[in-house]
Parts: structure tokens; C-alpha cells; sequence
């Protein structure tokens, strides 16, 4: 009895262990350079209307001995408006570097530091404001999250917590769970992984073979939704 009790402990131990979210381990050596595109739906009560689209590009850098990856990230939407983001991270860690933002909310220019993150934000109808915050080390970048996720060793049930900050929104922890393996049409197997993006729930399909991101739903409300798409692929990526 008490050796069956030892052992109903242990797997309890297990189980809970398992269940906690660890910290990134992101390689940024996982992601496939190059260029992407999806396109971008709006989904109300079930209806689904085309709104735009956006292009994403990934490529290396050298920047004073450190080789860096280099994200522009190109949206146009009537819905969401415009944006382009250049973002800059450690290649192999994807700690953040420098993060140049221009969108219809405004302009984010920020430069991360070894324990700090400098830079301006400037929003519509508002002053100029100044960002220098102090950060503990292994913080990321919020505009990196879902390249965190594909650079992560994913498998079924890996959960990740990822401390992040942006000029806008502040210090924030994001987290997501691979809730199982989907097969996707054009694009083979991927991941689906539940992220909570600061209260806002987004499920993302990952191809497991190139890491791309294949779909994401973004769960706006009960009756809408926003979905990005990649475009149907002949063979799997």
C-alpha cells in the first residue's frame, strides 16, 4: 500500500513537472530564410472576407563581428492598416538587437542594450516618449514571438513562457503550448500551437519540416476571427 501510494506521488510529480512552461531556448538556425506570404481573412459569424495580405522576409546580417538575423515584416490590410517592421536578433539566440517600427498606431524605434532597452515611441495625437528600462537578461522582443516559437524545439506538449517587452505595450510574458501535430494541405505536417499574446488567444499551424508558418488564427471575439494564410503549396514545405 504505501509503495503504490510512493508511486502515485511520483507520477503526480511527473505529470506537473511536464506541465510547466520552461524558459526559450530558441536557435534561430531551426528558421528558413527567405521570404513568405499569407494572406489575410476576416471572419464574422462564420463569414470569411478578404482584407489584405502580408510579406515576410528573413535574412542574415553582419553587424561588428555578429552575424544577425534580419526580419521585415510588410503588412497591408484594411482592417489591421499598414506596418513595417525591421526587426534585427542575435541570430543563433534571437536576443533582440534593434527594432524599427512603422505602422497607422505610430513609430517604435528601440535599441536593446546589455541590461536595458533604449530608444522612442510615437504615437498619433501624443508626445514623443522616451524608453529606457532596465531589463534582466534573456528578455525578448514581443514583436519576435512567433519566430521564438518556430526556432523552439518543438514537440508535442513542449510549453514555453517567453518574458518579452515592446516600446507600446510594455514588459509582458507570452506563453504557448504545442497541443498536437495537424496535417495541412500543401504544406505536410505541422505543429498547432495555443499562444496567449497578452490576452489575446492566437493558434498557429508551424510546418515541421522548413518551420514556416503556415496559418494563424487570431480569436478576436466569439463571433470573430482574424486568419492569416499561406497560400496552397503544390508539395509539402
Amino acid at each position: 500500500m504505501r509503495l503504490h501510494s510512493l508511486i502515485a506521488l511520483a507520477v503526480t510529480a511527473t505529470s506537473a513537472l511536464a506541465q510547466t512552461p520552461v524558459g526559450p531556448q530558441p536557435d534561430g538556425r531551426r528558421l528558413r530564410l527567405g521570404g513568405d506570404s499569407l494572406e489575410i481573412y476576416v471572419v464574422r459569424l462564420g463569414q470569411p472576407k478578404r482584407t489584405g495580405f502580408l510579406i515576410d522576409r528573413l535574412d542574415t546580417v553582419r553587424v561588428n563581428g555578429e552575424t544577425r538575423l534580419r526580419r521585415i515584416y510588410r503588412v497591408t490590410d484594411s482592417l489591421l492598416g499598414s506596418r513595417v517592421d525591421t526587426l534585427v536578433d542575435a541570430f543563433a539566440t534571437l536576443q533582440p538587437r534593434t527594432v524599427r517600427s512603422r505602422s497607422d498606431r505610430g513609430i517604435e524605434r528601440l535599441d536593446w542594450q546589455t541590461s536595458r532597452v533604449i530608444g522612442v515611441v510615437e504615437e498619433p495625437d501624443s508626445p514623443t516618449r522616451s524608453v529606457d528600462s532596465p531589463l534582466p537578461k534573456g528578455w525578448y522582443s514581443s514583436a519576435s514571438f512567433d519566430l521564438i516559437l518556430r526556432a523552439s524545439p518543438l514537440s508535442d506538449g513542449y510549453e514555453v513562457a517567453v518574458p518579452t517587452f515592446s516600446g507600446f505595450g510594455g514588459s509582458r510574458v507570452l506563453t504557448a503550448k504545442v497541443v498536437g501535430s495537424e496535417a495541412v494541405e500543401g504544406y505536410g505536417d505541422t505543429w498547432r500551437i495555443d499562444a496567449d499574446f497578452a490576452g489575446l488567444q492566437v493558434t498557429m499551424w508551424v510546418s515541421k519540416s522548413s518551420r514556416r508558418m503556415v496559418r494563424q488564427v487570431m480569436h478576436v471575439s466569439p463571433v470573430m476571427e482574424i486568419i492569416f494564410v499561406a497560400p496552397h503549396s503544390s508539395s509539402s514545405a
